[in-house]
């Protein structure tokens, strides 16, 4: 464990040197240059402490999976890892939950901020690939996935922010939601990788629903924390329509459903009826059935990744990243969304 912590950090700083040298190049105004350097810098400390961070470590294990050699995929790690950055620091802006240190800031220029983190520099991030003789069939293809993915991305988020104005909303839903909103993120880290690699659309699809899975078991986990990490629940507060609140709606009775209906809207007042909440998701067995869930994502990644069939030593670190994705984690372990 602790020589793939020491690998993953040592990735973490090859890719944040070439995240540097993006925004170093970008014809912007000073002061719009220096709030990406201030996001990545905090970023970068978040990855030290978890080297394990999907958007760095997914596809350049896939990479090296398919080819044994790590190092032509820096720069599409780099594409991924700004696609994250972009979209967690978005998320932080409709979820009010802005890190202190935008507290200074002007609302347009923290939203200016992540649209250039989302939009622009995973683009010129894949573009550095020319310069490594990646040829251009192979650059259009990924050019046209962050694109998509970003569209879906979107769209899940948009989904997000509806699901607590609508009466009622079905697992289905829930996790169709999750799956646009946070797995199709981890599926183009994987495909990314596969792409660069491989042209066998067998391998390259094996991977991309490796990485789904992974990122749907990722993000129910933190829905978890997102209730019970804390003794403020930040998503509650938000009015959150997470997959343990949309199941524990689904099938408490209707005089109980009522009663966490009122409770949920208390929520979102004051975080005196947090525990209230709490209790009643638990009565429902929520977090028993999200964690079956998980474990059922996590099988289908291990399935997946198999079929695959990747190069030893990355395959293991592969399966090393899905298992340390725990809903048993201690708090203070909690990873980072992307």
């Amino acid at each position: 464990m602790h020589g793939a912590r020491a690998l993953g950090r040592e990735r973490v700083g090859r890719v944040f040197a070439l995240l540097n040298k993006v925004i170093e190049a970008l014809p912007v105004h000073p002061n719009h240059r220096e709030l990406l350097r201030i996001h990545l810098r905090a970023a970068r400390e978040e990855a030290e402490d978890w080297p394990e961070m999907s958007a760095i470590q997914v596809p350049l294990l896939v990479h090296t999976a398919v080819t044994g050699d790590e190092k032509p995929a820096v720069p599409v790690a780099a594409a991924c890892t700004f696609l994250g950055l972009g979209a967690d620091l978005y998320d932080s802006i409709l979820d009010h939950e802005l890190p202190p240190y935008w507290n200074t800031c002007d609302p347009a220029e923290v939203n200016l901020t992540a649209t250039t983190l989302m939009a622009t520099l995973p683009q010129l991030s894949i573009a550095h690939l020319q310069e490594q003789g990646t040829p251009p069939a192979r650059l259009w293809p990924l050019a046209h996935h962050f694109a998509d993915t970003l569209q879906t991305m979107i769209a899940g988020e948009y989904e997000d922010l509806l699901f607590p104005k609508l009466e009622n909303v079905s697992l289905v839903d829930s996790r169709a939601m999750v799956e646009r909103k946070s797995g199709s993120a981890n599926a183009l880290f994987a495909r990314a990788g596969a792409i660069l690699a491989t042209e066998d659309s067998f391998t390259i699809e094996a991977y991309a629903n490796f990485g789904l899975c992974f990122g749907m078991a990722k993000q129910l986990i933190n829905d978890v924390w997102g209730i019970w990490g804390q003794d403020t629940s930040r998503d509650l507060l938000n009015g959150k329509r997470t997959l343990p609140i949309v199941y524990a709606l689904a099938t408490l009775g209707e005089e109980k459903s009522k009663q966490l209906r009122r409770l949920l809207a208390a929520a979102r007042e004051s975080s005196e009826h947090h525990d209230e909440v709490r209790a009643l998701l638990e009565a429902a067995g929520s977090v028993r059935y999200t964690a079956l869930i998980v474990g059922l994502y996590q099988q289908q990644a291990r399935d997946h990744l198999a079929a695959a069939s990747p190069q030893e030593p990355a395959g293991e670190e592969l399966h090393m990243l899905l298992d340390r994705a725990s809903l048993i984690r201690q708090r203070e372990e909690t990873p980072p969304s992307n």
